[in-house]
């Protein structure tokens, strides 16, 4: 079986319109890019530099403008304090009440064989301290510091209850579950739920997952751990335990040791609720299986189709990068799934090796219909597009994303090895 890349000319082409920011230090976007209720986009641009901070922005479709709205360090009080930054935000902005909350993480840290965890403060530097939850007014872009998390702990993934008005965050590196009441205004630190975390050794090394499901019935947050298990935490407990029997865990997903970095196991990657189903649908990182969630079902987890490009379902390979992607969406028709995804990459027109290149990918839940759309690439310069861990489906006809953008003309002393920032392009669908 031959696993040749594709070339420039045999793949499908989406057409995406860049819209830069101005921020030359982004590097990254993880999870962070939601529509508002004014129907405006807001999204985190992220750093791994010691020197810099995340950055908001936002993006008004009607007016064609892109705005900065804060600096993380100046939203948390922290911009030259010489602490290590607030470089980036691992969460969606959750809308409650004019106000948009989201969370604050590491930028800087160490990475080895693909294990990532604290690197060792450099001299000169305080250590971090801490993840914050913030708030951005909707309407003023007044911004307001909430709660800060345990000392060196970022808050790596944070969810919202906004029927009963509670946040729930997991941090990094060593799995602390978060719960802050906005009623009340206090932080519950539980403790850790996933053995040792990022930061474990041995057999008490778990790689976090990225999304928490809370069901809007009843409250109910729903996790899972690399080996597979669902963990459910009910409102006003004081601990998060095993859902039953229940996993995650399927030989068709591959092998994967819980106690090795370098992949999300058998985590979950993206999951979102379906008010209309009354269901939660998920994917699995690298397999790209899709897969229902019902908690209150017999047989609560059932696999639905893989969800990856054409060439990976032909060819059967995983998904290139190691924890898949943060990118699962349900357009407004209410049964059409949005996921963009990547393959392994192609040979340009100019015999450029690309290492992954992205897709988007629909699935339509009532007639089982799968479509790979094709490689997001600019219209403007013909760059292609890779890992985008965000998404969001627009009403006005338009997709979007905040991918990493291959820079084939590096300048002398650029520090960034890929620009990241918003794109747009037509839903194909339309």
């Amino acid at each position: 079986m031959s696993l040749a890349s594709a070339t420039a000319s045999e793949e499908k082409v989406i057409r995406c319109r860049l819209h830069e920011s101005g921020f030359k230090l982004a590097d990254s976007n993880f999870y962070s890019l939601t529509i508002a209720s004014d129907g405006r986009i807001y999204y985190t641009l992220c750093s791994h530099n010691i020197d810099t901070h995340g950055r908001v922005f936002r993006h008004d479709p009607v007016a064609d403008t892109v705005e900065l709205i804060c600096d993380l360090g100046d939203a948390c009080g922290e911009t030259g304090l010489k602490t290590l930054p607030q470089g980036k935000s691992h969460s969606p902005f959750y809308e409650h009440e004019g106000w948009l909350y989201l969370s604050t993480h590491y930028g800087y840290f160490a990475s080895t064989d693909n294990r990532e965890e604290p690197a060792p403060v450099p001299e000169g530097y305080k250590p971090y301290p801490g993840g914050h939850i913030i708030r951005i007014n909707a309407t003023t872009g007044e911004t307001e510091d909430i709660v800060v998390a345990p000392p060196e702990e970022g808050i790596l993934t944070l969810n919202m209850d906004r029927q009963r008005g509670v946040l729930y965050g997991l941090t990094w590196p060593s799995g602390l579950f978060l719960v802050y009441d906005l009623a009340d205004r206090k932080l519950r630190n539980l403790g850790p739920v996933s053995r040792g975390g990022e930061g474990g050794r041995g057999e008490e090394y778990f790689c976090l997952v990225r999304t928490f499901a809370i069901d809007p019935r009843d409250g109910r947050v729903y996790f899972t751990n690399p080996d597979g298990q669902v963990l459910v935490y009910e409102p006003g407990a004081e601990q998060v335990v095993p859902f039953g029997e229940t996993s995650l865990k399927r030989d068709i997903m591959g092998f994967w040791d819980p106690h090795k970095p370098g992949h999300q196991g058998y985590n979950w990657r993206d999951i979102l609720w379906h008010p209309g189903h009354q269901c939660f649908y998920g994917v699995h990182p690298r397999s790209g299986w899709l897969f229902r969630f019902d908690p209150q079902a017999k047989e609560p987890i059932v696999l639905i189709e893989r969800i990856v490009p054409e060439e990976l379902r032909r060819n059967g390979r995983f998904e290139p990068f190691r924890y898949g992607y943060l990118s699962l969406q349900l357009g407004p028709d209410q049964q059409t799934l949005y996921y963009i995804t990547s393959s392994h990459g192609l040979v340009t027109e100019a015999g450029r090796q690309l290492k992954e290149t992205a897709h988007l990918v629909t699935y339509h839940l009532e007639s089982g219909r799968y479509a790979d759309h094709g490689v997001l690439r600019l219209e403007h310069d013909g760059r292609y597009v890779r890992m985008s861990q965000c998404h969001a489906v627009h009403p006005n006809g338009k997709c979007y994303a905040a991918p990493w953008i291959d820079k084939p003309d590096r300048a002398e002393g650029d520090k960034v090895a890929w620009q990241c920032d918003l794109i747009s392009f037509d839903n194909p669908l339309v």
